[in-house]
C-alpha cells in the first residue's frame, strides 16, 4: 500500500507590515535604514494607514537620489550608473536584476498603486543574522535563503536602505554606515547630511587601512559638523547618536557578515565639537594619508585612540600626548608635504596645527 504524501503548509510571505517582528534579519534592518533616513519615522510605525504614505515617501526619496545620480553619471563616465549598481555582495542564486534602486523605486511605486508583486526567496545578504541559527539548528545542507519567503516590496525597501547606507567596497568587503538618532531630535535634513559625511569619511578611512577607533572618531566629526548648534538639543533631550557599522562579503558562494558594531558616539561628537577639531579633523580624514606617510598616519591612530580614553576617563594626559607628538620634527615634515591648500579648499598643515591648539580647553 503506497505511503500517503506528507503536505507542508506553504510559509506566510514576510510583509513590510511583518518588518518590526524581523529586527534581528538584515532585510528589516535596511528596511529601517531606508524608511528612516527617507522619512524620519521608525518601522514600529507600520499600519494600514501609514503603509502606503511611508512607502510613497521612500520611492520619491529614493527618486530624487536617481535623478541626481543620472545627472552625475552623465556629466562623468567614472560614476555608478544607479540602475545597474548593485549595493550589496551577491551570489549566483540572488536575483541581481532586482538589487538596484531603479527596481526598488518601480516596485515601491507600483506598491502604492495597488499593484501586487510575487514573492520571492530571501536574496542571502539579506538574511544574515539568520545564517547562524541555521547552521546550529538545521543541520548542514540547508540553504538559509529556504527558510524565508518575502514579499518583492520588503526586498526594494532593503536595496534601497543597502544603497543608502553604502560606504565602500573593499577586497570583497562591503561596509555600511548609518547613524541613528533615539529619540528622533533632529531635523530629517540634518540627519541625511551626517550620515552622507559620515559614509564618505569611513570611505577614505577604510581605504586607507585605519583603524576601527579613527572609524568611530570619524563619524563624530560627521556628526559635529552636521548636527552644528543643534547638539545642544541632542544633550537636553538626553538623546543617543547611534553608530550602526556593519561588514559584509562574500566567500566562494556564500555572504557572511564580517562585522557589525553599534555604538553610541554622542559623547565623543561633543568633545570633537568643544575641543574645536571638528574642521581639522574632517580635513585630515577626507584626506588620509597613505602608507608612507607613517608620522602622519602614527598622529591621527593617537589622536582618536587617546581622544576615546578622555571621553570614558577625563584625564588630562590623554590631551597633552596629542599636543606633545604636534611637536614633532617629522611629523611637520610630513604634514606639510600632504596637507597643502589647493583653491582655497581643505586646509593648510599649519591651519590643521593651529586649530589643534584648540584642544586645550577641554582641560581647563
Amino acid at each position: 500500500m503506497p505511503r500517503a504524501s506528507k503536505r507542508t503548509t506553504p510559509k506566510k510571505s514576510i510583509s513590510i507590515l511583518d518588518l518590526p517582528m524581523h529586527r534581528d534579519y538584515t532585510f528589516a534592518y535596511f528596511s529601517e535604514v531606508a524608511i528612516k533616513l527617507c522619512t524620519g519615522k521608525d518601522i514600529s510605525e507600520l499600519n494600514q494607514q501609514t503603509l502606503n504614505s511611508i512607502v510613497s515617501e521612500v520611492a520619491n526619496c529614493i527618486g530624487v537620489e536617481i535623478e541626481s545620480m543620472k545627472k552625475v553619471k552623465n556629466a562623468s563616465k567614472k560614476s555608478l550608473d544607479p540602475c545597474k549598481f548593485t549595493p550589496v555582495p551577491t551570489t549566483k542564486n540572488d536575483p541581481r536584476d532586482k538589487m538596484n534602486i531603479c527596481y526598488a523605486q518601480k516596485i515601491l511605486v507600483e506598491f502604492t498603486l495597488g499593484t501586487k508583486h510575487s514573492s520571492l526567496v530571501i536574496s542571502s545578504p539579506y538574511a544574515l543574522e539568520f545564517a547562524e541559527f541555521t547552521r546550529s539548528l538545521m543541520g548542514v545542507g540547508k540553504l538559509k535563503r529556504e527558510l524565508f519567503i518575502i514579499d518583492e516590496e520588503v526586498l526594494a525597501l532593503a536595496v534601497i536602505g543597502s544603497y543608502l547606507s553604502y560606504s565602500y567596497e573593499l577586497k570583497g568587503e562591503y561596509g555600511y554606515v548609518y547613524v541613528d538618532v533615539v529619540p528622533y531630535v533632529l531635523e530629517l535634513d540634518r540627519v541625511k547630511s551626517m550620515n552622507k559625511v559620515a559614509r564618505r569619511i569611513v570611505n577614505r578611512i577604510q581605504k586607507n587601512e585605519g583603524s576601527l577607533n579613527t572609524v568611530m572618531l570619524g563619524i563624530a566629526v560627521a556628526v559635529s559638523k552636521a548636527v552644528g548648534m543643534a547638539m545642544k538639543d541632542v544633550v537636553r533631550r538626553d538623546a543617543h547618536l547611534v553608530v550602526n557599522f556593519l561588514r559584509v562579503a562574500r566567500t566562494k558562494n556564500k555572504v557572511i557578515a564580517k562585522g557589525f558594531d553599534t555604538v553610541d558616539i554622542v559623547q565623543l561628537a561633543k568633545i570633537v565639537g568643544r575641543g574645536g577639531i571638528a574642521k581639522p579633523l574632517y580635513a585630515m580624514l577626507v584626506k588620509y594619508p597613505p602608507k608612507e606617510f607613517s608620522s602622519l598616519r602614527r598622529f591621527i591612530e593617537l589622536t582618536s585612540t587617546n581622544l576615546i580614553k578622555f571621553q570614558s576617563f577625563r584625564k588630562p594626559q590623554y590631551i597633552y600626548e596629542i599636543l606633545r607628538y604636534l611637536t614633532s620634527e617629522e611629523l611637520n615634515v610630513e604634514g606639510r608635504q600632504w596637507y597643502v591648500k589647493k583653491d582655497d579648499k581643505g586646509l593648510s598643515w599649519e591651519e590643521i596645527v593651529y586649530s589643534f591648539s584648540n584642544l586645550s580647553r577641554l582641560i581647563r
